[in-house]
């Protein structure tokens, strides 16, 4: 368990240094080695970094500078995803249809009135959600034909 939380207070140090250095260049972009680092992230790797910036939003952090790095971070993934995919990293949705047993332990009125982020579109016909951090910053992954679309990126 220390080891967990270790790498946890990790990442978090990680997430801050990295929105903070965003936030005080000209340049609101990733570098190159940054985009490249992200573009091949994994499922795991895609929920680890969103579940730790969120929590630090949803607690309290400089919520702009993190903010900014979500979005950034999701444009790269946005660009990996291929154009014919119906929803792509970054875009709002809304679930819809039968709850996926990932969600089994949340309110439904909560969870049909939540506006989600998609944050990591699987090659299993699955998509990884992220609620409004301002309500919670819950990741679950769920089947792309249980959700809505309601806008799409504005990430490239």
């Amino acid at each position: 368990m220390r080891d967990e939380a270790a790498a946890e207070s990790v990442i978090d140090r990680l997430l801050l240094a990295l929105a903070a250095q965003l936030d005080s260049s000209d340049s609101s972009a990733l570098s190159a080695g940054a985009v490249e680092a992200f573009a091949v992230l994994s499922r795991a790797e895609a929920e680890w970094i969103f579940g730790r910036a969120g929590h630090l939003v949803h607690y309290g952090a400089d919520t702009n500078p993190l903010e900014a790095l979500m979005h950034l971070i999701s444009a790269v993934q946005r660009s990996e995803t291929g154009e014919d995919a119906r929803v792509g990293p970054g875009d709002g949705v809304r679930i819809v249809g039968e709850l996926p047993e990932s969600l089994a332990g949340y309110d439904e009125t909560w969870l049909r009135r939540t506006v989600f982020v998609v944050r990591y579109v699987g090659g299993d016909a699955t998509v990884d959600v992220q609620s409004d951090l301002t309500d919670d910053y819950v990741i679950a992954t769920v089947p792309a034909s249980g959700v809505k679309p309601l806008r799409r990126s504005s990430a490239p």
